[in-house]
Formats: structure tokens, sequence, C-alpha cells
């Protein structure tokens, strides 16, 4: 049967409606904006000619029909990550569906490997968190000292999210943890090199600020769609507070054990 026929059957409408789900989840998952998630559906329902297609896509959950609703899917993605070649791929397979070069089956395989192309190497991780850190100090000012112990800290605490991600830990407590643990780092390394803590600390930081989140949420309110922008201007604050309470905890708790201001 082909699978690009103008009036599908039944088995087939629910085979193109369980695609398109799968698709709209993989770009939400791994932070394609809301508005791309349902255009990019919407797109794949109508190249597929699935009539009727209605859909509408929070930050965490997608809800579909099609037809006079008989065909309707819920999509829970509570785990929301960053994996932008994910949805590069997505998009791209999009974009050869709507230009009728694609069959079903063809979409149903490239999904699949959109879906398992894997998260950057450990090592390449680490390697971009010390680059990272050591770069965002100089930028705020700091001297070669001072990136180096941002360095320090960048390595230290990539290694440490690598592990709380293969321990499943909760987000809230990865961030303030990791903050907790980027500002001692720096206040130590800075008081073996001779520098001052606070440039290397703001640049080290830099690599857990919710700079994507809040960015996503601005864009969700010019978009018009409030509740979404809400949901996550909300998730950034909450990333924002994590930090500075993992930071204020292990600054306040050095200047009380010194008597003295740390940075």
């Amino acid at each position: 049967m082909d699978s690009r026929e103008l009036y599908p059957s039944d088995e087939q409408r629910r085979r193109i409606m369980d695609f398109i789900m799968a698709a709209g989840e993989t770009l939400l998952e791994n932070g394609a904006e809301v508005f791309r998630v349902e255009q990019t559906m919407e797109i794949m329902a109508r190249s597929f000619h699935l009539r009727e297609f209605h859909v509408y896509v929070l930050t965490n959950g997608i809800f579909a029909s099609a037809g006079t609703a008989e065909i309707a899917e819920v999509r829970n993605v509570p785990v929301r990550t960053t994996h932008l070649g994910r949805v590069a791929a997505v998009n791209a397979l999009s974009r050869e569906i709507a230009a009728g070069g694609v069959t079903l089956d063809e979409a149903e395989h490239r999904l699949a490997e959109a879906r398992r192309i894997p998260f950057p190497k450990g090592k390449t991780q680490l390697l971009a968190g010390m680059s990272g850190t050591a770069c965002f100090a100089l930028i705020f000012g700091g001297t070669i000292r001072s990136a180096l112990a941002a360095a320090a800290a960048g390595l230290i605490v990539s290694g440490y999210l690598l592990l709380c991600e293969n321990r499943r830990l909760s987000n809230g407590f990865r961030k303030v943890s990791a903050a907790a643990l980027i500002t001692l780092v720096c206040i130590l390394g800075c008081h073996l090199l001779d520098t001052e803590a606070s440039h290397a600390i703001i640049g080290a930081l830099m690599i857990l600020t919710p700079g994507i989140a809040f960015t996503m949420g601005i864009r969700d309110f010019v978009q018009g769609d409030y509740l979404s922008g809400t949901i996550r201007m909300i998730d950034a604050l909450l990333i924002a507070a994590s930090i500075a309470i993992g930071t204020g905890f292990v600054l306040s708790l050095i200047s009380l054990l010194t008597g003295g201001t740390v940075v």
C-alpha cells in the first residue's frame, strides 16, 4: 500500500499518527521550541494526508487528534535535554517529507536513526566544560590565574554532572551541589594561585546558567504561547535560585569559618 496515498486507511492513519507523535516527542525532549514542534507535526500530517489534524504542545506534553477526533493521542515528555543534532535531523526529515520524496517506511527508519544519535562523549564534555569556564572567566575580567582556577572547577564539575546523570539524581540537587562544588574549587584554586576568586566563580557558574530555558521562555511569550513561556521561565528561575543557594551556602560557610570576606 502506498503510504502517501490521498485517502489512507484507518490502520495507515494510526500508523501515521504514531510516527508524527514520535517525531514531535523527539523534538520536544531534545530542546526544540514549542511552536516549532507544532509546525513540524502539522507539516508532516499535511504531507501524509492526515485529515483534520490538530495539535497542542506544552513544554512537557503533546496533545493531538486527527479526523473527527476518532484518533487522539497524548504524550508526556517529563525529561527535557538539549541535543540539537537530533532536532536538526528531524527538521531535515520533515523538509524531505514535505517535498514528497520520503515514504512512511523510510520516514520511520530515519526517525529511529535520529533518536539514536548519541550525546557527545564524556571526554568531549569534560574538555568543553574546562575550556568554557576558562573563557568565561577571562570574558568577565579575570586574569590567567583566575581562568586556570575556573578551568579546574569546570573540569571537576563536568565530571560530577556526568556522574549525577548516570545515577539519575534530581535536577535541583544537581544544580545546588554543582554550584557549591564550583564555588569551593574556585576559592581553593584562587587561594593557591594568589588571585581573587570572584571572576573564576562567575565564569565557572556560567555553565550551569539556564540560558536556553530563559531564551526559549521569552520566545514562547513572543509567539503568544503564554503557558509554555511561563513554565520555561519558572524552570529558569528555579535553576537560578538553585545556583544561588549552592554558591551562597559555600560563601557563607567559608566566611563564617575565616571570619572575613571570601572573594
